[in-house]
């Protein structure tokens, strides 16, 4: 138990308010009690407590109120002691000022049992004895986890009741460390890859001071903040398996080794964040109107040094590139800017609007890098990554791209109250947006929206909505013409790539042009006393124009089911269940491309695929409360919850049958606690309770898995670590509380 966080936060209760402790009534409960949990599973199992600490031990829990005619106070604390405690101090003087502090410690198990053949896990430096085994029983066993602690405060201060100036400060720091797996290759492209336990260490440091101008009629605020996010590890160092002849060298730049067999991965880059906002808004204004005003301006920054030379591998020779980068320095700089305006007004008792305009912009100023690499032996370009769409021609440089976007969006809400029965109300919503992306650089997106509510039965309320999107973009690529093909007007006549070939047909789905229906049915009903019944209906479907190879169309449909019957002083039963469904149909082609007679020229290695990919959720929940007297009282609650996921695979040709996969992230989960509380007497409350939780998961990426992937040769070998299989589990749980309520 962290007991110097929780002293320094239970002495705030006696010393912020000394002058008015003897006058406050107190009240509240304080609790405590041990939990013994059993926990089964096939060696991972980490979804059971992935965001929370249910080892077997005890747990700590208060709610403290203070109160007087000028002063109040409160302290709030769950799971004190544990790696997911939550604790704050809140307090004030009426009037004058109120404060807050706080402690939020978050857990975030990844992964459970874990094994690597690298040593040096908990460290920024990966290694191991040449050579590498394969033999998994002699591997490390740990953790994939990370905690993070936030400590932080809040201060806010008024002249008086009757004054409209007040001032607002916040202040917050957290604190990040632990493993997290990291993906690598040994070589690129293709050959073996690498499972790495990364150690991360970062703090964040939040700052921000608000002042402002209430009152009935007008505000003005004025919010300044900074965050400085500091990586105390910039990158990790880890010795490559597939490097089995390393070449000597003389390190320049940052690199730390003198063999070319140890790479360098980046985590994450320091850089500072300075925000200023500005708010005003004008009530009572004529019509009953509201007129609201916002405004923005925020700059990322941060500076890296840029590596000199980088480890290239040729079978398995290890040799060094020198990068030749145009700068040995990236600076970032990023600028954002927004402001928004929103105007609601009331036209009569029956009739209201909002018209509203958003405008954001994106200007990135930073360091624009191009790298030349060279084989330091041989002197000869290392590397090609630029392309020109245009001609497919390939260029011996590789250049970082800059990503600027600027939106305008505007929009009308409208509100008609036919009778005090029936409402109607709809709208229009444009947005406008402009990129730097070589496919898309313009969309613009016209949403429409109408809505009925009606309430003219008692027992029954029904609301409906259908909303229409109309997407359309500005596709860069579609007047690339390879060879092959007679070129139309306005088309520029290139080399037959596989590249110019893709980059005109492959149509990503997030701006593709889009046509959206969305419709939603919602059911309130009380049709007895003590029976309240709910219904929710949603449909939404994405047609996608235009589309050669890449996600044609998508849907979701969602039903929501809720119901409740009982008198909460006897008996009562809650239940729901949910059913979600999910489908994407997208085509692909496998294979060299002759444009010509593309999609007809099919063989084993050249044919379209058509990809189905399906997934069914459901939910099903039942909850009771029984006051079976009035000093005792049960509890329990059931959620099972199925989800099955599959891919239906098809291609044009007979000569490459596929195979569907049944299971694509499928997994069944059942949970039930139980649990009766007795008041043994007016200050002492008794829990016992009970939970159980099951949790099965199929996945055609985890299904049959194994830690080394590969030839006989340890150079060819993939190397895993267990990150997100074996998840399986069972787990009970038996706990006990005891509270004393303070009277």
């Amino acid at each position: 138990m962290k007991r110097t966080t929780l002293s320094l936060l239970v002495a705030g209760l006696f010393v912020a308010a000394p002058e008015a402790s003897a006058q406050m009534q107190v009240s509240g409960s304080v609790s405590g009690g041990v939990l013994s949990s059993n926990f089964n599973t096939e060696k991972n199992g980490y979804k059971f407590d992935e965001y929370r600490d249910l080892d077997s031990g005890a747990t700590l829990g208060a709610d403290i109120r203070g109160e007087s005619s000028t002063y109040f106070l409160r302290f709030f604390g769950e799971n004190i002691g544990r790696d997911d405690q939550f604790m704050e101090l809140k307090g004030g003087k009426y009037g004058a000022f109120k404060y807050s502090l706080y402690n939020n410690d978050i857990i975030h198990n990844l992964t459970h049992n874990a094994i690597s053949p690298f040593a040096g896990i908990g460290s920024k430096n990966l290694t191991f004895t040449p050579p590498i085994s394969t033999n998994t029983a002699t591997w490390t066993t740990f953790d994939y986890k990370i905690k993070h602690e936030n400590y932080g405060g809040t201060f806010e201060l008024q002249s008086s009741i009757a004054s409209p100036f007040y001032f607002r400060a916040t202040a917050n720091q957290k604190e990040t460390k632990g493993i997290k797996p990291i993906g690598s290759p040994g070589t690129s492209p293709g050959g073996p890859n690498y499972e790495l336990p990364a150690y991360v260490n970062f703090l964040t440091t939040d700052a921000s001071a608000e002042a402002g101008y209430a009152t009935r009629s007008t505000q003005y605020s004025l919010n300044v903040s900074w965050s400085k996010f500091e990586s105390r590890d910039d990158m990790i160092t880890w010795r490559n398996a597939a490097i089995a002849t390393p070449a000597a060298f003389t390190p320049i730049g940052p690199l730390p080794q003198t063999l070319a067999n140890v790479e360098n991965t980046t985590l994450a880059a320091d850089n500072n964040v300075w925000k200023v906002a500005a708010n005003a808004m004008w009530k009572q204004l004529p019509m009953g109107s509201t007129l609201a005003l916002r405004g923005t301006y925020s700059k990322l920054t941060n500076d890296v040094p840029i590596a000199l030379a980088a480890v290239a591998v040729t079978g398995t020779e290890g040799r060094i590139v020198d990068t030749n980068p145009s700068s040995t320095n990236f600076r970032g700089d990023i600028l954002y800017k927004s402001f928004s305006a929103s105007l609601t007004s009331q036209w009569s008792r029956a009739f209201d609007s909002r018209i509203y305009w958003n405008w954001a912009k994106k200007d990135n100023h930073s360091t624009a890098v191009v790298y030349t690499p060279i084989n330091r032996v041989t002197g000869l370009p290392a590397q090609t990554c630029d392309l020109n769409v245009a001609t497919g021609a390939t260029f011996t440089t590789c250049s970082t791209e800059l990503f600027h976007y600027k939106k305008d969006n505007l929009g009308i809400d409208l509100q008609y109250r036919v009778n005090p029965h029936n409402r109607i109300s709809g709208g229009w919503d444009y947005l406008d947006t402009t990129r730097e992306r070589v496919d898309f650089d313009r969309t613009k997106d016209n949403k429409v929206y109408v809505e009925w509510k009606n309430s003219s039965l008692d027992a029954l309320t029904a609301k409906v909505k259908y909303q229409r999107l109309h997407r359309r973009s500005d596709f860069l690529l579609g007047g690339l013409n390879p060879a092959n093909a007679a070129p139309s007007a306005g088309q520029t006549l290139v080399s037959a790539t596989n590249n110019v070939f893709f980059e005109k047909n492959l149509i990503r789905f997030d701006l593709a042009n889009n046509d959206q229906d969305l419709f939603k049915l919602v059911l309130d009903a009380s049709p007895r006393p003590f029976l309240d019944l709910g219904a929710e209906l949603i449909v939404k479907d994405n047609k996608y124009k235009n589309v050669v190879l890449g996600r044609s169309k998508d849907n979701r449909e969602e039903l929501y089911l809720t119901a409740g019957f009982g008198d909460p002083k006897q008996f009562r039963v809650s239940v729901f269940f949910d059913f979600e469904a999910t489908r994407y149909e997208s085509t692909h082609w496998v294979g060299n491309t002759d444009p010509a007679t593309f999609p007809a020229a099919v063989s084993g290695t050249r044919y379209l695929w058509n990809g189905k990919v399906k997934d069914k959720n459901y939910v099903l929940g039942i909850g009771a409360d029984w006051p079976y007297s009035e000093r005792l009282k049960f509890r329990g609650s059931f959620v099972w919850q199925d989800t099955d996921g599959t891919v239906d695979l098809a291609s044009n040709t007979a000569l490459a049958p596929l195979q569907n996969v049944p299971n694509y992230d499928s997994f069944r989960r059942n949970t039930l606690d139980l649990r009766g509380t007795y008041a043994l007497n007016k200050n002492f409350d008794l829990t016992l309770g009970y939970a159980y939780d099951r949790f099965r998961y199929s996945d055609i990426q985890m299904d049959g898995y194994r830690y080394t992937v590969g030839g006989p040769a340890v150079t060819s070998t993939a190397f895993f670590s267990g990150a997100y299989a074996f998840q399986n589990y069972n787990a009970n749980i038996v706990y006990a509380t005891l509270k004393y309520n303070i009277q």
